[in-house]
């Protein structure tokens, strides 16, 4: 539920950070757009209005000269065709006094001033002004001429977006409303600005005539590219918390096991001490409370069932503490070179009288073996033991070894019924036993688990596989 109800969160919070970029990514492109179409206009403006300037400056066009206003008594600036100077407009002016003729440099301060007060603002307004025919007309024409630059447009908007750090595709198209009523519907994922009005054809269309809108390709891979560390974040975050959670369920499980394998050992190592303990007590009682002193055959009967019982007591002891020494094994280990086929056969001669039990050794008798030989017989013990205990009858035995490189290879196997697959990860496990075990066949579950601490302290392996009975390989260091 914690996991679930983390992963729900995670979630909606990447889904609402989502939706907020896209809001953001839709307003920055109708800003950009709006500045692309602005900064395009006011540049056609600026076009007209360098062009009329340099107009007014040209003497064989437009004329500068002065007028006496009898209504108003003063002298006014006047501009008119050379070519009709009945063709003129006129105005007065404050800053500028002028009189029945130009002092030098006027003329040009009279240019300057009109240009500043007149055309720009004039120009900026839309608002054409006849201040002469032939002036007009020059005005009205290029007006007329000055179409959108699409290209500009399309190049200011990629600077806009830039700005704001978004480089993808985009689509910029222009519509006649009065012929195409609605926008034209894409197929594909974009972002739509707004629609905005656009002076398509001339410098202000009144009418509002064209629309112009962008589309803003691959949203989704602008947004990734804005909260990729956020996402990362979260999901970094997300999965170590689920692989928390993963672990804690994990320990939980295997503490649940031990617990369970120690009650089972508790359990069997205090019914198999009992065993012993009341044997001894009742040859004791028997000794000591019925006379069997006085019967020297009996005596020695009851002392002789003491000592089998002790010696099972101290062979059980001495399993359990091995259990404090094979935690620090690699302080303890006395290791040496010998012989291993020797090694293996004296150590098989002391099992051999046990009934039905044989073996096959397939050794070199110059192959040696390093490690503490002690440690590595517990070793050897323990495997051909469980082969006998757990064999069938007329059990076999087989011990294959060799040398490759700088490690030695060897495989210990009988002809038993060997263990189910289901158990084979687990055999090497503290206090674990098989159905075998928990069938009936006395045991601890410390055998094979000694066994595999001390092929992992002299820097080797052990593994158990099925094969025609039960195999164990072992690989071990032939030297340090």
């Amino acid at each position: 539920m914690a996991s679930v109800g983390l992963l729900c969160l995670q979630i909606y919070w990447i889904n609402e950070g989502w939706n907020s970029g896209k809001d953001i990514l839709k307003r920055q492109v109708d800003y950009s757009f709006q500045q692309a179409i602005e900064k395009e206009w006011n540049k056609r403006k600026d076009t007209l209005s360098a062009y009329l300037e340099e107009f007014l400056s040209d003497t064989s066009f437009i004329g500068i000269g002065t007028k006496y206003n009898e209504k108003e008594k003063v002298w006014m600036i006047t501009m008119y065709d050379p070519e009709n100077p009945s063709d003129y407009s006129s105005w007065s002016s404050k800053t500028i006094q002028v009189g029945e003729k130009l002092l030098p440099g006027q003329k040009e301060q009279i240019i300057e001033k009109y240009i500043s007060d007149n055309i720009r603002r004039n120009v900026l307004n839309d608002v054409i002004f006849f201040y002469t025919q032939r002036f007009g007309k020059v005005w009205t024409k290029k007006h007329a001429e000055m179409n959108i630059d699409t290209v500009l447009v399309s190049k200011l908007f990629s600077d806009e977006l830039s700005k704001n750090n978004i480089t993808t595709g985009f689509r910029i198209r222009y519509r006649d409303t009065t012929v195409q009523k609605e926008p034209a519907k894409e197929q594909f994922s974009a972002v739509r600005s707004t629609e905005l009005p656009v002076n398509y054809l001339t410098l202000n269309d009144y009418d509002r005539k064209y629309k112009a809108v962008a589309l803003v390709e691959s949203p989704g891979f602008v947004l990734l590219k804005r909260m990729w560390l956020a996402i990362l974040s979260s999901m970094v975050l997300l999965g170590l918390t689920l692989f928390c959670l993963f672990r804690m369920y994990r320990t939980i499980i295997r503490q649940k096991q031990l617990d369970e394998l120690k009650n089972d050992f508790i359990s069997s190592m205090t019914h198999e001490l009992k065993t012993p303990i009341a044997t001894v007590a009742a040859a004791v009682d028997g000794l000591q409370y019925y006379d069997a002193l006085e019967d020297r055959q009996r005596t020695q009967r009851y002392l002789n069932t003491s000592r089998k019982e002790l010696k099972k007591l101290d062979e059980m002891v001495s399993k359990v503490l091995s259990l404090s020494v094979a935690e620090n094994l690699n302080e303890n280990l006395k290791k040496e070179s010998f012989y291993l086929k020797e090694f293996l056969e004296e150590l098989l001669s002391s099992f051999t009288v046990q009934a039905s039990f044989s073996w096959q050794l397939e050794i070199e008798s110059l192959l040696k073996i390093y490690g503490d030989r002690e440690k590595l017989a517990s070793v050897f013990q323990n495997i051909i033991e469980n082969s006998i205990k757990y064999g069938r009858d007329n059990i076999v035995v087989y011990v294959k070894a060799s040398s490759t490189g700088d490690r030695l290879l060897m495989e210990i196997s009988d002809n038993g019924p060997g263990i189910d697959n289901d158990h084979l990860p687990y055999i090497f496990n503290k206090f674990y036993r098989t159905s075998f075990e928990n069938a009936g066949i006395k045991g601890f579950g410390l055998g094979l688990y000694y066994v595999a601490r001390i092929i992992s302290a002299h820097g080797g392996r052990i593994e158990a596989i099925n094969k025609n009975g039960l195999s164990f390989l072992i690989q071990l260091p032939i030297k340090d």
